[in-house]
């Protein structure tokens, strides 16, 4: 994945936001391991203890009546029984939204240090 590449994909991610305000389901899961901000390691030693699938996107957050959108990287797990974050817990992820990017792609944590944060116009150009 290229800069470019990982930027396309927070512009994608806000297109699909602007027809899902929703996002994926996301659950959240303790696990005792877990270090604050560090979701990509957390869902990768989740993924390497416990087994499932690291699943990489975004969280997009749209505070009332701004004009932008925030979005930051974010790693969490599919399981069995459905998505679930082992970073944040169910207060923390309110107000957040989740959309998965296909498959895991390469370079994509060197690209979400680079880029923690995006903002984006909160409306259709």
């Amino acid at each position: 994945m290229t800069e470019e590449e990982f930027l396309a994909s927070v512009d994608a991610v806000v297109k699909r936001w602007l027809d899902d305000r929703n996002g994926e389901l996301l659950t959240c899961l303790t696990f005792k391991d877990a270090e604050p901000a560090k979701c990509h390691t957390n869902a990768e030693a989740y993924v390497a203890q416990h087994g499932s699938r690291v699943v990489r996107g975004f969280l997009v957050q749209h505070p009332h009546a701004w004009t932008i959108v925030w979005v930051m990287p974010h790693s969490v797990v599919r399981t069995d029984q459905g998505m679930v974050d082992v970073t944040l817990t169910m207060t923390e992820l309110q107000g957040l939204a989740f959309f998965p990017i296909e498959g895991d792609p390469e370079a994509f944590k060197e690209w979400a240090m680079r880029h923690p944060q995006e903002s984006r116009p909160s409306f259709r150009p």
